[in-house]
């Protein structure tokens, strides 16, 4: 049962070392060797990497489809997630959240702290992390765990142009380091432990309710208009389908199955109206292999490979 600590914003319409350890696993997603991909099929990608506690973004886009360096609020940015207006949110290491001025042209972006009121017109407690825009753009939605067995999960939206939050606490959950994802325009879909192995909990972020989602689910992202979804269930290919299929169980007619050398996806992102998917593909030993972009207006074919070479840390996401 939840608690909700405070009436919605949102209207219908950690010990170090493993913190360490769960943001180097949400950040190995891309890294990129040689030159970078110039073609179109990657505009709009946000690529950030480095080492852990070092790393730099780099966007591209219209004004640079070679990508460009944006500067970060801090080297040890852990997550980044983009808006409206390309607003860009991110976490660091040590739970604390900046976004963004918008993104524009060849000029870095602003960035300020949001220190967001919760009950009591008191700060929201944190260490936060991970991060997702809703479909609207205006307000995100953070966790807040230290990911241990039974030690609960908090779900946090943040309307940061008010630096007020709405908080459902889930005591007894146990949550995965994976970033929650939108469903449609109230809920999200938060990866955790269960007795059968992972899966998801759907939480209302309008009246904090909570219900069981999806079974046998590893890693989950949808489109920004939250009407795709790209799924893994732990072994396999990665599954695309709508997210209405989704979260009624109806199978997967996309399958896009690990490439030659390939183990398992590091993790992924689908672009705003789910066209494109950016998969992150791993070795046998979990280094980062080759970042993979798939295209629905060719049949999810994959129309661009950026090879990796000693990558370290890295995560992807998309501009609006």
């Amino acid at each position: 049962m939840a608690t909700l600590q405070r009436p919605p914003l949102r209207g219908h319409g950690r010990v170090t070392g493993l913190v360490s350890g769960i943001l180097a696993a949400s950040l190995l997603l891309v890294s990129c060797d040689g030159e970078p991909d110039a073609s179109p099929q990657t505009g709009g990608l946000l690529i950030v990497s480095g080492e852990l506690g070092a790393v730099e973004l780099v966007v591209r886009d219209s004004h640079d489809p070679t990508g460009r360096v944006v500067e970060l609020p801090d080297p040890a940015t852990s997550w980044v997630s983009a808006g409206r207006a390309n607003v860009l949110m991110t976490t660091l290491i040590d739970g604390r959240t900046f976004v963004s001025d918008p993104l524009d042209d060849d000029v870095d972006p602003g960035w300020r702290p949001v220190e967001a009121v919760g009950v009591d017109d008191r700060p929201v407690e944190g260490p936060l992390y991970f991060g997702a825009w809703d479909p609207a753009g205006g307000a995100f939605v953070l966790l807040g765990s230290d990911f241990g067995e039974g030690s609960g999960l908090r779900i946090v939206v943040v309307d940061p142009a008010l630096e007020g939050a709405s908080e459902a606490a889930f005591p007894d959950t146990t949550a995965a380091a994976a970033a929650p994802t939108w469903v449609d325009d109230d809920r999200v879909a938060v990866v955790v432990a269960s007795a059968g192995g992972p899966s998801t909990l759907l939480v209302d972020t309008a009246t904090g309710d909570a219900a069981p989602g999806p079974t046998d689910v590893t890693l989950v992202a949808t489109s920004a208009d939250a009407l795709m979804t790209a799924v893994w269930r732990g072994d396999g290919p990665v599954e695309v389908l709508a997210t209405e299929a989704w979260l009624t169980g109806d199978p997967a007619t996309i399958r896009l199955d690990p490439p030659d050398g390939a183990s398992r996806p590091g993790g992924f992102a689908l672009d705003a109206t789910g066209s494109r998917l950016a998969i992150v593909w791993l070795d046998a030993s979990d280094a980062p292999l080759a970042v993979a972009v798939h295209e629905r207006a060719r049949d999810w074919s994959q129309t661009t490979r950026i090879g990796l070479d000693g990558a370290a840390v890295a995560l992807v996401a998309w501009l609006r």
